[in-house]
């Protein structure tokens, strides 16, 4: 049985991010701006920002970032951090306590050391927080969870293959498609980078949604076989529970 996960989205935030149109990122610009000392993107600087949850951070920031992490050591997406599997443990329980929601914290914050810019750790996060009455935590990790998807969508418009989504992870399509309430089925390779996704119920008249998965295959392994998304899971772990709703801030906080 597959089980909904419940996000904060894009709705949700204070101050919406400015996206300019939507266009596939340019590798060559993105790379010279963040090895550039004296560029704004200067990657260590902005990662910096990021970390310490600076929430000035603009959409053009986001897109540098998450683009721009393909260049980082950091950047393995065809391993899985130990602490996703505890976290996910956790999560499995029927209930939760005060303790559960501190791991939730703790594990999720090692994930991210890693994998800093998952739309489903941040999530989690931005629920235990929520959970704990640290409201200014929980902000910190909706504005980013908002400026990576974001970022995701700005690069492109989703509904051709001339025009996919670019991700970095092969989940984070799932995490887009949920936060904007979209079912798929299986994803289709049509292309050595782009797949397509096919809707469950057709909207408006679109019928699918299309990704590249490009930047994931720069990293790929020799003779390691290609995991593949095939229900709500997270790089390859499913999650077997129901995920309870994240904490939604209140606008007086």
């Amino acid at each position: 049985m597959r089980y909904i996960l419940f996000f904060v989205w894009v709705t949700c935030l204070i101050v919406p991010f400015t996206l300019k149109a939507q266009q596939a990122p340019d590798n060559d610009a993105i790379l010279r701006a963040t090895i550039d000392q004296a560029s704004p993107y200067y990657y260590p600087a902005l990662y910096s920002r990021y970390t310490s949850g600076d929430t000035t951070l603009t959409a053009e920031d986001y897109r540098h970032l998450y683009y721009g992490f393909v260049w980082r050591p950091e950047y393995k997406p065809f391993e899985t951090p130990p602490a996703r599997a505890r976290l996910l443990g956790v999560l499995e329980k029927d209930s939760l306590s005060g303790n559960d929601f501190c791991k939730i914290v703790e594990y999720g914050q090692d994930v991210m050391r890693t994998e800093p810019f998952d739309p489903s750790t941040i999530n989690f996060l931005i629920y235990a927080y929520g959970a704990l009455g640290d409201t200014l935590n929980a902000r910190i990790n909706l504005h980013r969870l908002n400026g990576i998807l974001g970022a995701i969508e700005s690069s492109g418009t989703g509904l051709s293959e001339d025009s996919p989504w670019h991700v970095l992870y092969f989940s984070h399509t799932r995490d887009l498609l949920a936060s904007l309430d979209i079912v798929c089925g299986k994803e289709r390779v049509i292309s050595r980078s782009v797949a397509y996704m096919p809707l469950l119920a057709r909207r408006k008249g679109v019928k699918g949604y299309y990704f590249d998965f490009g930047r994931i295959y720069w990293h790929r392994p020799e003779k390691q076989p290609e995991k593949r998304s095939s229900g709500w899971e997270f790089n390859g772990i499913p999650l077997k529970k129901r995920v309870a709703p994240a904490y939604r801030p209140s606008e007086e906080n």
